[in-house]
């Protein structure tokens, strides 16, 4: 086991060819996954879409509670026209909680039948010290997760091509909209403040910042 000095107190790091766990500082330690959550939300809802391109208007009713609660938003606006493809980038790159809610919203119809969902992917996959109250990781004591819960899901999801195009995109542009004239574009939150994703040997396609 490499031994490495950590700011964070919870890490794993896994070397998915061997199925080998280099790095393990309590990953099994009981955490608030915060919008970490988000990565779940867009697997789930990558995996119950058909179509992509199909269009939806997010409702008044999704932004009131997030302003109040400070959430981290994507910065779409009530009543724009976007297509899911749209807000699954919106959901990852800065963090949307407007996107996730939006998503749950038209796949299960409301978030809380949305949630079910993934605390049912989290079984499938294992996750078996993980409980999801809502799509965007906004704090409940009933929300938590593990470092290497964690782990299990980005292993399974990055088997899925959409997702780990998602995951390892750096910049998504919206087309004009409806509130959005111009048009929008995100930058991954997590490569905001990198200079380069270059690591001695290796490079960072992705990631998500929670």
């Amino acid at each position: 086991m490499m031994n490495v000095n950590l700011y964070s107190p919870n890490a794993i790091l896994v070397n998915l060819d061997e199925n080998k766990v280099l790095i393990d500082k309590n990953s099994e330690e009981v955490i608030y996954p915060a919008s970490l959550t988000k990565m779940m939300t867009v697997l789930v809802a990558i995996e119950q879409i058909p179509n992509l391109q199909e269009e939806i208007v997010l409702g008044n009713n999704i932004f009131n509670h997030l302003y109040e609660a400070n959430a981290s938003l994507a910065g779409f606006l009530p009543n724009e026209k976007l297509t899911l493809e749209d807000l699954l980038y919106g959901s990852m790159l800065p963090s949307g909680a407007e996107a996730s809610i939006g998503l749950a919203e038209y796949i299960a119809g409301s978030e809380r039948k949305f949630v079910n969902l993934m605390n049912e992917k989290a079984q499938q996959l294992g996750m078996e010290n993980t409980h999801f109250m809502n799509t965007t990781g906004l704090h409940h004591t009933e929300h938590y997760t593990t470092v290497k819960d964690m782990s299990l899901l980005l292993q399974y999801a990055l088997t899925n091509d959409e997702f780990r195009q998602v995951y390892t995109a750096e910049r998504y542009s919206i087309k004009p909209t409806n509130r959005h004239p111009e048009g929008i574009t995100f930058t991954n939150k997590m490569f905001q403040n990198m200079t380069t994703r270059a690591l001695p040997g290796g490079e960072i396609l992705g990631g998500k910042t929670g």
